[in-house]
């Protein structure tokens, strides 16, 4: 069954055609066989009612005579005469005279046909003739009149259609032969017209098509010759090829390259990088990969939007693009991380030129919907074949790299060196330990007092974090937070500290001391969460901290990256009651425009204005005017880092009353700082 299919389906082309050829020559040929029957039907019986007019006209001058004379036999032989002459079916006399002698109404006789179509004498007590002339095809009747015009008969003359249906079935044979003719003629002349014009371009198509590549896609262009329908389906045919040739070259394209700035991808990029370790061999010429991630992407990409650090993400690739040469491979590994694999270098400083002129490019200023942004970049670099000689060793080397560029400070390079990779490792480890040591309760808070240098009383206090590992000690902050913030781990850490702060401070109030304003570091990732407001809401509620007794710092860079969105938020936390000062001021290059607009009470002087005081002219200078800001626009002043009294007394003659830094206290555990309030207290 499934072969006598596949058998129909191959050759059902040809038996369409021929249904259809076979079909319209039967249907012309049937409409010309009813015209020409109609043609002759008319002739037929024109030519009948002729003969019986001839007929009529021959026996009725001679039958009227003999009617008269009752020569009964000689109008019979008369009769008989005219029908071997005429083809009629019969004729038929009525003879009024002799009616009358026999005592009838009249007296019939004539002649008829029988079967074979001989003439034989009518009958009329033969109910078979009686019955044949009323099945008669037709029949003309004629009176007969004496001289004087008087009736003495009639004449019938019956006609028969037996002529029309041997022309009829003679029409017929004709027809189908004429037909089975031309339907042969015309199939083999359409066979071979076919043959000729559609069924060899499409074999020529065909052919073409199976010569092609491994995704089955021609090698050449579908020839388009034969019929007008034979070029446009071979035209429409390279048409839709050529989308699909534009479609593959698309799709291989966003499978190597980054659909948000064109650059090569990983895949990409791993493929350059092995093809260019094996050159690097071939040539005995060192490889340099560069690992280039951005400084501060993070706060412009979640204060603004994706929308803007998709823009600032192409403001770079432009910028590196235009730095690097033609034949190095520049690719975007995903965030803000790009690579540069720089080839046919000699010496491993050729790498720190390309260095260099990168960090000077993307240290220019952005300007993005009327907003400039600063953002800068550290980088990574090793070598091949001084650092290895594998494709996955030499990215996870320059990452390495990378990140010891920005533990040394950011928007600067460094080198793979082999300590990299341990301090890497003993990163990894140490976001491990740091997320444990938040669930088990090793984050601790330490207290360092802000006093007023003018009479020494504690006017509040900073809540500091500290991490008490069981592994590494009492850790420093500037080893743990960089690994809270690039983790996640900060929002989670930064939430910690605030509720025990604000736990302590409601104790020490109510244990009678009097420790001032708790200010508490706001993490620039904490004040982009949603729930932030709310969260700040209960806790003060469960801890039963009033608002007054708090104060949050936030850094000047940090409320600088998306200003109008800051004020909003910070003028719903100033309408908690919570006090807000703006830490590290003077480093971030913030507006004066925006910030009067801010709702702060307090101004801090970055520790980094104060350690040289009061011996540098130009912190001396900078200071002066931070003092004089904060006057004009009334707001508190503190000075942080403050270790010696000669910086103590120039900040309290300048205006800074308030004081925090070693020369009064480091940050002090919990019940240091509470026998330190009994102290002051006492």
């Amino acid at each position: 069954m499934n072969r006598l299919k596949l058998h129909f389906s191959r050759y059902s082309f040809y038996v369409i055609l021929g249904i259809i050829i076979v079909s319209t020559v039967v249907t012309v040929m049937s409409i010309h066989a009813a015209y020409n029957y109609r043609t002759i039907k008319n002739g037929k019986i024109a030519d009948m009612h002729e003969n019986s007019r001839l007929t009529v006209a021959a026996l009725h001058k001679n039958v009227a005579g003999m009617m008269a004379a009752y020569a009964v036999n000689d109008y019979e032989t008369l009769l008989r005469n005219e029908m071997d002459r005429r083809d009629n079916y019969a004729v038929i006399v009525e003879d009024y005279n002799m009616g009358k002698i026999l005592g009838q109404e009249s007296y019939r006789t004539g002649q008829i046909r029988d079967g074979a179509w001989n003439a034989i004498d009518f009958d009329s007590d033969n109910p078979e003739h009686v019955k044949a002339l009323t099945e008669a095809y037709s029949s003309e009747s004629h009176d007969i009149l004496t001289p004087q015009g008087k009736k003495i008969g009639t004449i019938t003359v019956y006609l028969s259609d037996r002529t029309l249906n041997e022309a009829f079935r003679q029409l017929i044979v004709d027809t189908l032969i004429n037909t089975l003719v031309i339907s042969v003629f015309l199939i083999v002349l359409l066979f071979i017209t076919i043959r000729l014009f559609v069924l060899k371009p499409l074999s020529d198509i065909v052919a073409t098509i199976d010569e092609g590549n491994a995704q089955g896609i021609p090698l050449k262009p579908v020839p388009g010759e034969g019929s007008r329908e034979i070029f446009a389906l071979a035209d429409k045919m390279n048409w839709m090829i050529n989308t699909i040739k534009d479609s593959q070259k698309a799709l291989e394209h966003q499978a190597t390259h980054d659909t948000l700035t064109g650059l090569a991808n990983r895949t990409l990029f791993d493929d350059r990088l092995e093809q260019g370790i094996l050159k690097a061999k071939r040539n005995r010429t060192r490889l340099a990969l560069l690992f280039i991630d951005l400084d501060h992407f993070k706060e412009i990409n979640d204060s603004m939007g994706h929308k803007v650090g998709d823009k600032a993400l192409k403001i770079v690739t432009r910028r590196l693009e235009k730095t690097i040469r033609e034949e190095d491979t520049l690719a975007r590994l995903g965030g803000d991380e790009f690579t540069v694999i720089l080839e046919g270098i000699h010496e491993p400083q050729d790498a720190s030129v390309l260095a260099e002129k990168i960090l000077k490019a993307l240290s220019e200023p952005m300007t993005i919907e009327n907003r400039v942004f600063y953002s800068g970049c550290s980088i990574g670099i090793s070598l091949y074949p001084d650092n290895g000689d594998l494709p996955d060793d030499l990215l996870k080397y320059a990452d390495a790299a990378m990140y010891n560029a920005k533990n040394e400070g950011r928007n600067t390079f460094q080198y793979y060196s082999t300590d990299m990779t341990e301090r890497a490792i003993e990163r990894v480890v140490m976001e491990t330990n740091l997320r444990e040591g938040l669930k088990k309760g090793e984050i601790v808070v330490h207290y360092q007092p802000q006093v007023d240098g003018r009479n020494g009383t504690i006017v509040g206090m900073e809540a500091l974090v500290r991490w008490q590992s069981p592994e590494y000690g009492l850790v420093s902050p500037a080893k743990f937070i960089p690994i809270a913030e690039s983790s996640g781990l900060i929002v989670d850490l930064d939430r910690h500290v605030m509720k025990t702060a604000m736990i302590q401070i409601r104790h020490w109030y109510a244990a009678g001391f009097n420790p001032g304003v708790m200010a508490m570091n706001l993490a620039a990732k904490q004040l982009q969460q949603k729930d932030f407001i709310d969260y700040l809401e209960k806790l003060i509620a469960e801890t039963g901290c009033k608002p007054e007794w708090i104060e949050l710092e936030v850094t000047e860079s940090q409320i600088m990256i998306h200003p109008e969105e800051a004020i909003q938020i910070l003028s719903r936390l100033s309408d908690i009651g919570v006090r807000l000062a703006v830490d590290d001021f003077g480093t971030g290059y913030s507006s004066l425009s925006y910030l009067k607009k801010f709702p702060i009470n307090k101004l801090k002087i970055d520790r980094t204005f104060v350690q040289d005081l009061p011996h540098d002219e130009e912190d001396a200078a900078i200071t002066k005017a931070i003092v004089a800001l904060a006057r004009n626009l009334n707001l508190s002043i503190l000075a942080e880092g403050v270790e010696t009294p000669e910086q103590q007394a120039f900040l309290i003659e300048n205006g800074c009353a308030h004081i925090q830094g070693y020369l009064y206290s480091k940050p002090l555990p919990t019940d240091e700082m509470e026998a330190l309030l009994s102290n002051t207290l006492g």
